[in-house]
């Protein structure tokens, strides 16, 4: 009876973790477009072809990793 009283109590603590790591994971997308706009003066494009063919682009999330601190993915 116990663990039926607790785990819908321990799942709402999960459901509530998750939202703040998913808003906490917003804020710093938006706050290194911001970081880049600083730098570049413009915002990333999302949609930027690096070759001759259409599916040799990158997205806006390339651009955006030095600003993540993901220097060496970039």
């Amino acid at each position: 009876i116990l663990i039926g009283l607790l785990l819908p109590a321990v799942q709402k603590i999960r459901e509530a973790a998750n939202r703040m790591k998913c808003s906490n994971n917003l804020k710093q997308l938006g706050l290194a477009m911001h970081n880049y706009h600083d730098v570049m003066t413009k915002f990333p494009r999302n949609y930027q072809q690096v070759g001759g063919n259409a599916w040799e682009a990158v997205s806006a999330n390339y651009q955006l990793l030095p600003y993540v601190e993901q220097d060496n993915l970039y």
